[in-house]
């Protein structure tokens, strides 16, 4: 009786051993190796507020797991978990995207019109309020809406504007 199939040199199913045909395998360890873990939820227009458990490696999220510690809401009622859903999962995704706004962005037109107002009001409240009181200046940045013309612009200049409107508009 022939017993082919048993040498392993036919067999079409080889069992590798040797590490250095198996450098492939480094990738994946390297992967999932973490730092710490960080516990968070993921507020992407989200609200169920799921808790996450994201391992860092490095300053780096490497990968995210869903909470598992939720508490028991009746013992007669089966756990819900666990919670979180996919767009949670690849929260990360958007996080190291090339397409994620990293910088503050400011209309065009009412950049052009806050300088003007600054370099006349040494105050920004009063700058601000310069451009809501003047009809014809604020229509020009208001009918600029929905139309783009978005200019980057540097976190001081983004954080006055904002804190100027809003205290003129407490004050008013």
């Amino acid at each position: 009786m022939s017993n082919k199939g048993s040498d392993s040199t036919n067999s079409w199913v080889q069992d590798n051993v040797d590490p250095s045909d198996r450098k492939w395998e480094e990738f994946y360890r390297n992967r999932h190796q973490y730092d710490r873990v960080v516990r968070s939820t993921h507020g992407v227009n989200c609200t169920g507020g799921c808790t996450w458990d994201i391992h860092v490696k490095d300053g780096i999220v490497t990968w995210e797991m869903q909470g598992l510690d939720y508490p028991q809401i009746d013992p007669e009622i089966p756990p819900y978990e666990p919670r979180g859903c996919q767009r949670g999962i690849s929260y990360s995704w958007y996080l190291y995207s090339p397409l994620r706004v990293k910088y503050p962005y400011v209309r065009g037109a009412l950049l052009d019109l806050w300088s003007k107002a600054k370099s006349e009001h040494a105050d920004p409240v009063e700058a601000w309020k310069s451009l809501v009181d003047d009809p014809e200046s604020r229509r020009r940045w208001q009918v600029a809406r929905g139309k783009g013309g978005f200019r980057r612009a540097s976190w001081d200049v983004a954080l006055e504007i904002i804190s100027a409107s809003c205290v003129e508009t407490i004050r008013s």
